[in-house]
């Protein structure tokens, strides 16, 4: 025995292994949470940078909201369509005041950065190798149809993220979430019923097919309990279940140029550029051919879906203008990220040797040949886009201060139907809602019951039309009628005597 050997201790112990060090992970709903802050951080950063100015549309549910609030809803909505939850949300965001419009607006550029998280969750889901999720991320954020309805917060935005929210929940096969949001969704927009449909019917085949039995009646009741509910509150309020169906679509006969052939295709390649519609087309396959066949199969049937929604529109009669494709691009963003990475990922699964910089080096080479054959044109149309934004805050800033300025030479209590005339622009409801009157007092035309005529100033109108942001003209102010002030908009009413109380009877 050696001298060391013997002069060791039996105690002493033998040499620790050293364990491997774990990562600590956030719980799933810190993560939800985080996620949603930094979208948050993200939109109001945009938004001190970037142009804005919350739509015609959108101020139109802040007045309803309001409205509600008040117990008063319209006997009619002014040829405007109904939907519940963005009325519901418009409700609570008025009680922020003035700072409403603001507020609607960050949530909504909010929203574009939760989809375009939702897009990179998806590719991630359907197994595709970076840069195919970034790349999905990024065609979300530079869309000009998205950017365009974010920063001008139409509801159209919220409904793309609850449908591919609600896809990425499936994906995780988790359908109580995917449930919630599709439910959600079948009450912000009427789109969302076919999700509902197509999901209850998946639901149902999964299940067995099964008939007269409690599951078959869970399914049921989720798939159309938003379109029953959605259709009883148009009979309730307005006496006829089918009041958006039948207000708000052309007359029998006239033709809409944005629901041809012709104009759907124009749009679309409005909303992503023709790379990438071609690379979509490319993704499609590659997602069949290389992503696992369950996945795959529920994103191309998800597009689908969405594809038919514009369709069902367009032979409805209805304007399609490019907003209403917002699920269907936000979509076709993920199979244009995977069809510009088609080789790349190709390459991952037939060549695994190959080693992942060459897969991020294939894969980059197709992303960068799409952006570069697509980036003059989505930079001149998103220029053109924030020009406007520009304009309309220019011009909304002004007649929020001309309303405000004069709001001692008004009494809005009590205001009658039609007593508020707006010409030559199109800001009823930014009107409304700076006048803080029910939605049916303004009307885009002057009448015996108008008392107070808005209008532009002629410097005003003449940037509104250069900019083609008006399609009226500036109606002659009848004789007789006195200025009640002037500026960048000017108001006029058939009262003498101030203030203007747009309560009084017609002609007084």
């Amino acid at each position: 025995m050696s001298v060391s050997a013997a002069n060791a201790s039996p105690a002493s112990p033998a040499p620790a292994l050293r364990s491997p060090r774990r990562t600590r992970r956030l719980p799933a709903w810190a993560r939800r949470v985080l996620l949603v802050g930094l979208a948050f951080a993200a939109a109001a950063i945009a938004l001190h940078f970037l142009s804005h100015e919350l739509t015609d549309d959108s101020y139109a549910f802040l007045d309803w909201g309001r409205d509600l609030r008040h117990h008063y809803v319209p006997p009619l909505l002014e040829n405007r369509t109904f939907h519940p939850i963005p009325i519901l949300a418009g409700a609570l965001l008025s009680l922020l005041g003035s700072a409403a419009p603001g507020a609607t607006v960050l949530c909504a550029v909010a929203g574009l950065v939760l989809l375009a998280a939702g897009a990179w969750q998806v590719c991630r889901l359907l197994e595709l190798r970076q840069p195919a999720p970034a790349f999905a991320a990024l065609l979300i954020v530079t869309s000009p149809m998205l950017v365009a309805i974010s920063f001008a917060a139409y509801i159209n935005l919220p409904f793309a993220v609850l449908i591919v929210w609600a896809l990425v929940w499936e994906l995780r096969q988790r359908p109580r979430l995917t449930w919630t949001l599709l439910v959600i969704a079948g009450l912000v927009r009427p789109e969302g019923w076919a999700f509902l449909l197509a999901y209850g019917a998946l639901e149902w085949w999964r299940a067995g097919r099964p008939l007269l039995s409690r599951r078959l009646a869970v399914i049921l009741l989720l798939a159309v309990g938003p379109m029953t509910l959605w259709l009883f509150l148009e009979w309730r309020f307005f006496g006829t279940p089918l009041y958006s169906f039948t207000n708000t679509r052309a007359p029998a006969g006239t033709v809409q140029s944005s629901s041809s052939l012709h104009g759907l295709w124009t749009t679309l390649k409005f909303c992503l550029a023709l790379p990438g519609l071609i690379a979509s087309v490319i993704g499609a396959v590659a997602i069949w051919r290389l992503a696992p066949r369950r996945p795959a199969a529920t994103v191309l049937g998800a597009t689908l879906v969405a594809a038919l929604t514009v369709a069902f529109l367009a032979t409805s009669k209805f304007n399609v203008p490019d907003r209403h494709f917002s699920a269907f691009v936000s979509l076709l963003c993920v199979l244009a990220a995977a069809g510009a990475t088609a080789p790349a990922q190709w390459l991952a699964r037939r060549r695994p040797s190959a080693g992942p910089q060459a897969v991020i080096a294939v894969g980059l080479a197709g992303v960068v040949l799409v952006v570069a054959l697509a980036a003059s044109t989505v930079h001149q149309k998103l220029s053109f886009d924030f020009a406007v934004f520009r304009v309309e805050r220019v011009t909304g800033n002004a007649l929020d201060a001309t309303i405000a300025r004069s709001r001692v030479s008004l009494d809005v209590r009590g205001a009658r139907e039609h007593s508020v005339a707006s010409t030559a622009a199109v800001v009823e409801s930014e009107l409304v809602w700076d006048l803080g009157v029910p939605y049916n007092a303004v009307d885009d035309r002057t009448s015996n019951t108008t008392q107070l005529l808005v209008q532009p100033s002629p410097g005003t109108w003449e940037l509104l039309e250069r900019r083609r942001l008006t399609d009226r003209t500036i109606v002659a102010v009848p004789r007789g009628w006195t200025s009640v002030t002037a500026g960048a908009w000017m108001l006029w009413s058939p009262q003498a005597a101030r203030p203007v109380r747009l309560g009084a009877p017609p002609g007084r």
